[in-house]
């Protein structure tokens, strides 16, 4: 009973979240920015430049992890101050960092 309540709650706030999104956006890079093949990924790269705890150096390549020009026009679906997913050249990127 108490899993099909948590159930049903988690499906009320997916719904809830859909509904409050906004409509994707065109905008153009102020920087040169990486982004990953998802969230979790780009958001390790970030905590390995942060603290170097045993993880790749941020200088060392990511596999699958691309860094996109300054200047260049991108979809964003989604910014906030914390992370950004944009789509590019038909496929979905995530940055740990906000698109200005």
């Amino acid at each position: 009973m108490i899993r099909i309540m948590f159930i049903a709650a988690f499906c009320l706030s997916i719904s809830a979240a859909s509904a409050q999104s906004t409509a994707p956006r065109n905008a153009v890079l102020s920087e040169d920015m990486p982004f990953c093949p998802s969230w979790a990924e780009a958001h390790e790269r970030t905590m390995a430049g942060l603290n170097n705890e045993g993880r790749r150096p941020s200088g060392s390549r990511w596999k699958g992890c691309i860094v996109i020009k300054k200047g260049t026009e991108v979809e964003v679906i989604q910014s906030d101050d914390q992370q950004s997913e944009i789509v590019y050249k038909k496929k979905h990127w995530f940055s740990d960092q906000a698109i200005f």
